[in-house]
């Protein structure tokens, strides 16, 4: 299955606007379609959350560069445990960004030895060659910032961005909502002070 160059479709022109889906419902009925042998309604649900899952990838990784696999990795992920979905332990979307926010640990644990601080300047590009210069400039402090946090943090940090709730965090990163606030705590900080130093 072919799901397109999903990068391109990413082209947000705020820093973080992602609204919530009202039809989680009919996501499940998707999933559970899908998973009896519908493969239009797994392209529905791409269509759906292929933009938010993206945008979610690539600001959770210090190298950008790698969100596209990793995105593809995802979906195949969705595609192989389908039938193992349980609509009463979770939504699709929390259970979606569980996927991917194991498949972000998972690039973090391969690269443990290869710390970074590259930016890939395309993703930056999908979002910010449409704002004025001063918004651009916020953009990629914010980006750059993003980047020098702890990955546990960051990933906290944009699913929070995303419009997850404390709950839905903790359920995708596996951790108790204490620790989801504490992290979410230390990454503002940081992230402030960061931007404070290089305005």
């Amino acid at each position: 299955m072919v799901f397109g160059d999903v990068s391109k479709q990413a082209t947000r022109v705020t820093l973080f606007s992602f609204p919530r889906s009202s039809k989680a419902a009919s996501d499940v009925k998707l999933l559970r379609a899908y998973a009896a042998g519908d493969s239009a309604a797994f392209d529905e649900l791409y269509s759906r959350h292929k933009e938010g899952l993206f945008n979610f990838i690539s600001r959770s990784l210090a190298q950008p560069a790698a969100a596209e696999e990793i995105t593809q990795d995802v979906w195949m992920a969705v595609i192989d445990k389908a039938a193992e979905f349980e609509p009463g332990a979770a939504a699709f979307r929390t259970w979606l960004y569980r996927i991917a926010s194991n498949k972000v640990a998972d690039f973090y644990r391969r690269k443990v030895n290869q710390r970074t601080d590259e930016l890939d300047t395309t993703n930056e590009q999908f979002s910010a060659n449409q704002l004025d210069s001063e918004d651009r400039v916020l953009f990629h402090q914010l980006l750059a910032a993003l980047a020098e946090l702890p990955e546990e943090q960051r990933v906290t940090f944009v699913l929070q961005q995303e419009g997850f709730t404390y709950t839905e965090i903790a359920q995708i990163t596996g951790v108790g909502n204490e620790t989801v606030k504490s992290r979410l705590r230390y990454a503002r900080s940081a992230t402030q002070d960061r931007m404070e130093l290089k305005a």
